[in-house]
């Protein structure tokens, strides 16, 4: 868990914002709350705390004060501002004393978690030493927010002008430069070089990569600065060593700066399969649909596998990590993490069981392993721990579930009903809704909701259709409905979803 300290001197927004969010369930304890700077810093010098969330306007002591006090006796501690005002002068400050993010009142239960979510993963990326312990700042959130989907243009541009940063070129793209054998020195010292010699902005993702916005006045000219930034990390940056450069689509406005970071991404997934120090973009042979096809079939494979409790999903595990270390001889610990990551997610996401302890406990051991046996060991074990859980269900299934399931999963796209399937099966539709959610643990239109939204997540992944259109292709006859069950259901919107 870590450690969190509410400052503000009205009570009521302290306890507001205890109650916001369900805070240990997403691994955040709040440990204390004060009304002012001073009782905080008395606290923060007697007992360890991880997240300082304090207003600005305080008392005698202000929240940038307190910060700023606390940077000297603790340097480590992250710290989120809240304001009631967007007052630039204060957040300028703020930015000098590198604050993670500024949270206007009354606090969005979104905005929050969101931010929460990105200092926990920078805390535990800097606890493994994998991550440089300079802070990002409030402008590598923001651009990370945008291009996630999180805040719109308008609340972004704002946010830039505290930078002094425009977009007033014709074509913008969105690169993703991933170095294998990262070290932290080496990454710092290569944003900086390309922040001076190219016509670009560079921040930091929560998964170690450099993603790079390049500017230009055409798509030309885009691929030439990719493809010389290749050039100059192999000669004039020489302690780059292996690296990945994935070029997402050219886009004419920043509104669509968010499917050029979706293609980036698609591209760096294709790492394993191209010769490092290269150029990732539609402009080579890489039948990448082809691949991204083939990686959503075997994972398909894994989860099908488990769902029937059948221990040869083991096997394509040990498969997964050979195959991982067969394509490249030299990848590295956090290069293999991240494919990892990809299929705890979806093995997650897919089977959605009731406990969430295992998926929990997995994550955090993968984030602290340190090389690719103990991840593939520690894959192995969770698979098998739901495998154990998953026996007991699948067994017990009567012939008629477990046909209707089957029919479920080849014609989830039309209509169903258990109407439809009672006439199907001859079997009364009561009857069959009440056996359905006896023997599979969920009534019948929750789980066809769900398994509809897993292939929607699979589309997203494998191609470049609208959300409604895919959302169509998987059953549902209205958008606006999809887009509420997805984000009900998953907790992010299609597009965003796209992006993780």
């Amino acid at each position: 868990m870590f450690r969190v300290l509410l400052v503000d001197d009205e009570p009521i927004i302290t306890k507001g914002l205890s109650v916001i969010l369900d805070w240990e369930d997403y691994g955040f304890e709040i440990v204390h709350t004060a009304e002012s700077g001073e009782e905080a810093l008395s606290y923060i010098k007697q007992y360890p705390i991880d997240i300082l969330i304090t207003d600005i306007l305080m008392g005698e002591m202000s929240g940038l004060d307190l910060i700023q006090e606390v940077k000297c006796i603790r340097p480590e501690i992250k710290s989120i501002v809240l304001t009631g005002y967007q007052e630039f002068d204060f957040i300028k400050r703020g930015l000098l004393l590198g604050i993670e993010n500024y949270i206007v009142k009354p606090v969005d239960e979104e905005e929050l978690l969101k931010t929460l979510q990105a200092v926990g993963r920078k805390l535990r990326a800097e606890a493994s030493g994998t991550r440089t312990q300079e802070s990002t700042t409030l402008l590598d959130n923001t651009l990370w927010s945008f291009l996630t989907g999180e805040i719109d243009r308008r609340d972004c541009l704002e946010r830039l002008a505290l930078y002094n940063i425009e977009f007033n070129q014709p074509f913008y793209n969105v690169s993703i430069l991933n170095i294998e054998h990262y070290q932290s020195e080496v990454v710092k010292n290569v944003r900086h070089f390309i922040e001076e010699q190219y016509q670009a902005i560079c921040l930091f993702s929560p998964n170690q990569e450099i993603v790079i916005i390049f500017g230009g006045a055409s798509e030309e000219e885009l691929l030439k600065q990719n493809q010389r930034l290749v050039d100059d990390l192999m000669t004039e940056q020489k302690g780059t060593g292996l690296f990945y450069l994935a070029m997402g689509k050219p886009v004419r406005v920043m509104d669509e700066l968010e499917d050029s970071f979706s293609m980036a991404r698609e591209h760096s997934s294709l790492q394993l399969y191209s010769e490092p120090n290269v150029l990732i973009s539609d402009k080579q042979a890489i039948d990448r649909h082809e691949e991204l096809k083939r990686q959503q079939e075997f994972k398909e494979t894994v989860v099908k596998r488990l769902m029937n409790a059948e221990e040869e999903s083991l096997e394509l595990i040990d498969l997964f990590f050979k195959e991982l270390t067969e394509k490249s001889n030299v990848i590295s610990p956090q290069v293999a993490k991240k494919y990892t990551f990809d299929l705890i997610s979806y093995i997650h996401y897919s089977l959605q069981p009731d406990d969430l302890s295992l998926y929990t406990a997995v994550v955090e051991r993968i984030v602290y392993s340190s090389d690719i046996a103990q991840m593939r060991a520690i894959l192995n074990e969770y698979c098998y721990e739901l495998i154990l859980t998953i026996h007991n269900h699948v067994h017990l299934r009567s012939p008629i579930v477990q046909n209707v399931l089957q029919y479920i999963h080849a014609h989830y796209d039309q209509g169903l009903s258990l109407k439809t399937l009672g006439q199907q099966f001859h079997v009364n539709a009561i009857y069959l809704g009440q056996l359905f959610q006896k023997e599979v643990g969920v009534v019948f239109s929750e789980y066809l909701n769900r398994y509809r939204l897993e292939k929607a997540k699979e589309l997203l992944k494998t191609t470049h259709y609208r959300a409604g259109d895919i959302g169509k292709k998987v059953g549902y006859s209205d958008t606006t409905y999809f887009y509420k069950q997805f984000k009900k259901i998953v907790g992010t919107t299609p597009s965003e979803w796209r992006k993780i």
